[in-house]
C-alpha cells in the first residue's frame, strides 16, 4: 500500500499512514488503524479515518490525505511535507483495538488538533 500524507486544518504535514500505522515524521509509530477507527499505542480509541479523512470521536474533521473530498467543507493546499526520518520498526496493533462506527459524520472543523490526535 502506499503511504498517505495527512495534513491538519492548516494544510501541515502531520502524521504518515504506512498500511495500517501512523508515524510522525521523526520515523516513530504514533497509532493504528483498524477498519475505520484510529487507536493510539495504548490501544485507546482516538477518532476514525474514512474517505481519506481523519475524523475525532466527535465526527468532526480533524484532517485530510491527499485527494480527500468534503461536501461542504474547503480543505486548504497543502505544503510540501518535510523528509521523514526512516521508520521505527511498527509495533503489533493492540488485540482490544477493533474497527468501530460513527454514522453521524459532520463536515466542520474540530476545535481538537490533528497534532495532538496520538500522544507520544
Amino acid at each position: 500500500m502506499k503511504e498517505q500524507v495527512l495534513y491538519n486544518r492548516y494544510g501541515k504535514a502531520v502524521f504518515r499512514l504506512c498500511g495500517n500505522v501512523l508515524y510522525d515524521y521523526l520515523g516513530k509509530p504514533r497509532g493504528f488503524v483498524v477498519g475505520r477507527a484510529v487507536y493510539d499505542l495504548n490501544a485507546q480509541h482516538r477518532g476514525f479515518w474514512q474517505n481519506r479523512v481523519v475524523w475525532d470521536r466527535m465526527c468532526r474533521v480533524l484532517g485530510y490525505a491527499d485527494d480527500a473530498r468534503l461536501e461542504g467543507l474547503s480543505l486548504p493546499p497543502v505544503d510540501v511535507p518535510p523528509v521523514p526520518y526512516k521508520n521505527l520498526p511498527a509495533p503489533k496493533p493492540p488485540a482490544e483495538a477493533v474497527d468501530r462506527e460513527c454514522t453521524a459524520f459532520i463536515p466542520v472543523w474540530s476545535i481538537m488538533r490533528l497534532d495532538n490526535l496520538l500522544p507520544t
